[in-house]
């Protein structure tokens, strides 16, 4: 379920020629984070790894809902028009 709808979102939203650099971009920071926690994880233990874990989902969930009102709010507006 989760393949197809993501493909569906990057065809609506990302044009063909850029897709592959925009989804390379948003790759960089999460790899980032990755290797910082991998790197730290004796300072931060198991306790706090899962802290960060919890931190980015929560900032992907505040920002997915936000997009959702975007998408909403353009969608009242073409339906107006």
């Amino acid at each position: 379920m989760y393949f197809p709808t993501i493909g569906m979102l990057r065809s609506k939203y990302f044009p063909n020629s850029h897709r592959g650099v925009v989804m390379n971009l948003f790759g960089i920071p999460l790899n980032a984070m990755v290797v910082t926690v991998f790197l730290s994880i004796e300072r931060l233990g198991v306790r706090g790894a899962l802290g960060v874990s919890t931190a980015a989902l929560t900032a992907a969930a505040a920002c997915g809902m936000k997009l959702r009102a975007l998408v909403d709010k353009e969608d009242e507006e073409e339906s107006k028009a």
